[in-house]
């Protein structure tokens, strides 16, 4: 079957359905491939450095027929095959259709709310040790962050707040005999697509969407969802 291609804001997607659940890998997942078949998928995991980097990298196959996840020694020569145009910074088929990546340190500023103070201490309201209380606990805290953003026709399409830059993490190229397109987590968590004239469309029922990743067709597209430590690997069919 060859697809036609289309804007973006045409395509319509079957409603996500949850094919596995990876509550036995360890860490959190960090790259998801297709093997060429559409048979298989390769999972790469890691735990979370307290600096926000990833190691004890780990590799898993996930069968789809009987949704059985098997943990290998290497990835595959696929998944690596796959990861070169999946997470690449511009899309296969159009090298202009390419995401904007920017740097910067951001300081954020919170005020905690006074505590204690003359009342507290047995004293009189407005007393002046009362109000230097105060004023010492209303001091300004501020925290740096350094803060990696990808954007994409003006659309956010990654953002990575004190933690490593794994490309494809928030986004996913379609294949170039598929069209221009891009799958990504959008700000809101969504499960969005976009071409390269800029339409987009959303897929209902997605949320905190992670590693969307188009199979070799382009007929389907797996992500990962995350809930709170639990992470889902999800499918959605090209209609």
């Amino acid at each position: 079957m060859i697809i036609p291609i289309l804007i973006a804001s045409a395509l319509t997607f079957a409603p996500p359905q949850k094919v596995v659940s990876l509550d036995k890998i360890k860490g959190e997942p960090i790259q998801l491939a297709w093997s060429p078949d559409g048979a298989e998928l390769y999972v790469e995991s890691g735990q979370r450095t307290r600096v926000g980097t990833f190691e004890n990298l780990k590799h898993y196959l996930v069968t789809l027929a009987n949704q059985q996840v098997k943990a290998v020694d290497a990835p595959p020569q696929w998944a690596t095959d796959y990861q070169t145009w999946k997470g690449n910074k511009w899309a296969p088929g159009n090298h202009a259709f390419v995401i904007d990546i920017s740097e910067e340190n951001r300081t954020t500023r919170a005020v905690s709310a006074p505590s204690g103070g003359a009342l507290a201490k047995g004293g009189e309201s407005g007393a002046a040790m009362g109000n230097m209380d105060d004023a010492v606990s209303a001091s300004l805290t501020s925290q740096n962050q350094h803060v990696i953003s990808l954007k994409l026709k003006g659309e956010v399409v990654g953002e990575y707040v004190d933690t490593q830059f794994v490309p494809g993490y928030t986004f996913g190229w379609a294949p170039q005999s598929a069209g221009n397109y891009i799958a990504y987590g959008g700000p809101d968590g969504h499960l969005g697509v976009m071409d390269d004239q800029g339409a987009k469309t959303v897929v209902p029922d997605t949320r905190n969407v992670l590693l969307p990743s188009w199979t070799d067709d382009g007929k389907k597209i797996a992500f990962i969802e995350k809930s709170g430590k639990k992470f889902d690997i999800y499918v959605t069919d090209l209609k």
